[in-house]
Order: structure tokens, then sequence, then C-alpha cells
């Protein structure tokens, strides 16, 4: 079998892992011994979700003992590939990020649920309509689902609803208007907004691809970078250029030394009140509501320039190919979709929810205020696409060819136009 490394960048990741040890406990592991013998154990992540798969579900889930002691992020990865490699049966679930996710599925690294319930007829299907749509799209391919989804990120525009009470200001729903309200809440204090130029994934997706997303027409399963070709498709309109203009426009509107920052860094100065907007990835804003700026800040759609599309991503959970209990696996995955683990991950303080009577409860939209963002989606008729550029095994190597000539035109090495012409030229060398 050939396998495909893909060597990731963890920035955002380190900083979820921050939150989640602000809002989870580290009692890990249930010692019980159960009637039924059976041990199931988790390739698992030290991010929130991981915290309460480890934890409390782990607790609750009576019909096998859960071994899923989180790994480190930054080591996760690492460790899925040497176990996945050496056709090791150490784990019988793995927790999986979207950005990868092709990449496991290209090496068969995880079993159709189908093919698991046709070893058993008395599995019943698993009930994937109780979580929403665009959860799955990351664990499905050619008609079969590997796995369920956990966890789905969206990039969202946060801002301070004081200071643009203060300025008489609405909400900006395009960039023009995002820039004009830059440069209005912009003071030696408060920056206007937030860029975060000095992290690969935080400025290329968190900056860039939030501008690049709405200017082409894009389907559920494009991404904006690559197209199904995997050639490059981020400039084909100017638009990869364009979006770098609608960076550097409200560059004199962020905060000093922007250049440095990456998502710890803008979280921090935004929860301490040292800007007045801020877009990036939703994941990145677990525990803002617990800082003291509680009920201070507003939840949004990220503004468009033609088109209302949104990226996606996330984390799921499913069964490793080389696991002995692929039935009692599935089982796990069937008590987890009837809801039982969303509602702990819920009563964890997981913020970015996939469980659909979750989203649709208005007493969890009062509980989680960045949740008001699924109704602007509605408003606006919101269409999603895919986390670019999840199509290739090495993503992360494409992600930072990108970084590298973006972050150059922003800041003036080259023009927009030249670095999108390297860019292209880059990232076909690069291509697997």
């Amino acid at each position: 079998m050939t396998i495909v490394k893909n060597h990731r960048e963890m920035s955002r990741r380190t900083a979820l892992k921050a939150a989640a040890a602000l809002l989870a406990a580290y009692n890990l592991r249930s010692t019980r011994a159960l009637a039924a013998g059976e041990n199931l154990n988790i390739l698992n992540m030290n991010l929130l979700f991981g915290e309460t798969l480890g934890n409390q579900i782990s607790k609750s889930y009576t019909a096998a003992e859960i071994s899923a002691d989180p790994v480190p992020q930054n080591e996760h990865y690492e460790k899925l590939l040497v176990e996945m490699s050496q056709g090791s049966s150490t784990y019988d679930l793995l927790t999986l990020d979207a950005l990868f996710i092709n990449q496991v599925l290209g090496n068969q690294w995880v079993k159709a649920v189908e093919d698991i319930q046709a070893e058993d007829a008395s599995l019943q299907p698993l009930q994937y309509q109780n979580v929403i749509p665009e959860s799955l799209k990351f664990v499905q391919r050619d008609g079969k689902h590997y796995g369920i989804p956990l966890t789905l990120a969206t990039p969202i525009f946060v801002y301070r609803k004081d200071l643009f009470e203060a300025k008489g200001l609405s909400v900006p729903t395009n960039w023009d208007d995002y820039r004009k309200c830059a440069e209005a809440l912009h003071t030696n204090e408060v920056a206007g907004n937030i860029l975060l130029l000095g992290g690969q994934d935080a400025h290329m997706s968190g900056d860039w691809a939030t501008r690049l997303m709405s200017m082409t027409k894009l389907g559920p399963t494009d991404d904006g970078v690559l197209d199904g070709s995997n050639q490059p498709a981020f400039n084909t309109e100017g638009q990869g250029v364009k979006a770098i203009e609608r960076i550097k426009e409200v560059l004199p509107f962020a905060p000093k030394g922007a250049e440095g920052l990456d998502y710890p860094d803008g979280l921090s100065l935004f929860s301490q009140g040292k800007a007045a907007m801020f877009i990036s990835w939703s994941d990145v804003f677990s525990g803002l509501e617990n800082g003291p700026l509680k009920g201070k800040f507003g939840y949004a759609a990220v503004p468009s320039e033609k088109y209302q599309q949104q990226m996606t991503g996330g984390f799921s959970i499913g069964v490793s190919a080389f696991s002995q209990k692929s039935i009692e696996s599935y089982k796990f995955l069937d008590w987890m979709l009837k809801g039982e683990g969303y509602k702990l991950f819920l009563d964890n303080g997981e913020m970015n929810l996939v469980f659909k009577s979750q989203l649709e409860d208005p007493a969890v939209q009062a509980r989680i205020p960045s949740l008001a963002v699924y109704q602007d989606f509605k408003k606006r008729g919101t269409t999603t696409i895919a986390l670019p550029p999840y199509r290739v095994p090495n993503s992360v190597e494409v992600q930072r060819v990108l970084y590298e000539e973006i972050l150059a035109a922003v800041l003036g090495r080259k023009s927009p136009d030249l670095a999108m012409k390297d860019a292209e030229t880059r990232v076909k060398a690069i291509i697997r």
C-alpha cells in the first residue's frame, strides 16, 4: 500500500488545545469492569470534544469499556500515520480532521459503516438524519459513510456590539462596508479588525480564503482553491488577487505587529477588548464568552463579495480498517447518533455542534450566542463549500505555498498579480 505523507502545521489546533484545557477536566479514563468484558480503544485528540469523549462519554457508555486518552493534537497525525501504515489493530476507532480525510479514505484506513452492517443482520442503520447534512460532507464517499461527524466548524464574523452601537454602525454584509467599519472603529487603543499574518492556516484560510470563498460560484464539494482535477482554481477570474486586495485595504486598521499574530494571539487580543472585529473559524472562539466581555459580542455570517458561501471543516470518528472489533465499534457509533454523546458535548461546552435538535433548540441558541450565525446563514441563503485545500493528500504543503505568496503580496514584497502567478506555478509543481 502506498502511504501519502501529510505534515501539518498546528497553530489553530494549539489554540483549541488551550481552550479545551480551560473548559474540560483531565480525569479521562473509566476503570470499571463491565460484564460484557469488551474494550474499545479510540485514537483521540486533546481538543474539547476529545476531552469529553475521553471522560464523560467513556463513563456514560455501558456496552463496552472505552479507552480514549487524548493524544496531543500536534502528535495525533503522526501517531495515526504510524499505526495505520503498520496495519496495527491497537485502535478500534479513529478521530479524524477534515483536512486530511482524503488521505485516510484514499488509503482505506477506515471501514464503511454499511460494510460493517452487512456483517451482522442485527445491526440497525445509523441514524444520520439526526445530524445536520452539512456535517456529513467529510464522512461520505461513493455513496457510503465512513464514520460519524463530531463537530462542524465554519468561519464566522464576531464583533463588539457595544462599539458598533456607540458609533451607530450596522453590521456589514459586504467587504466594502466591512472596510468602512474597520476604519470607523479603529483607535490607538482598539484596532478596527484583527488580521493574523503570522500563522499559515490563520492567514491563508482565516484571512484570505474567507474573502475568496464568496467571489466565484462553487458547489458543495468545491473548495475554491483546487478544481476537481486538482489544478489551481484560486485565481481563474482574478479572485485570488482581489482577496489579497481586500486584506490590504484593512491592514492599516489591524493591531500593531499583525505580521506576527496567529490564532492564540488574535483570540487573546479580542477577548481583552483590543479589537472591534474578528473573522476566523468558529472553533477558535471557544471560551470567548467566559471572559470579561461576556455578552458584548455579536455573531454574524462573514461579509461576502458576490455569493453567499461558507467553508466548512470539522472532526469525525470512524472505525479503523484494522480493528478486530468492528461490530462493537459500530454499536458505539449507533449510540452516539441517538444523541447521548452529543448531549455530553453540549453539556461540557462544545460550541461547534452537529446534532440537529440542539441547533434547532431556542434554549441552546440562547445558551451559545455564536449559534446566532446559523440564523444569519438562513436569512442570507448561505450554501456550504469544502475546506481548502482538502482534495490533495499534501494539503498542508499546498497551504504553505499559498501562505508564502499571499503574505508576500500583503506585505508589499511583490504585487498581488505576481504573487498569484507564482502561487499557481508552485502549486502545480507540488500537487500529488
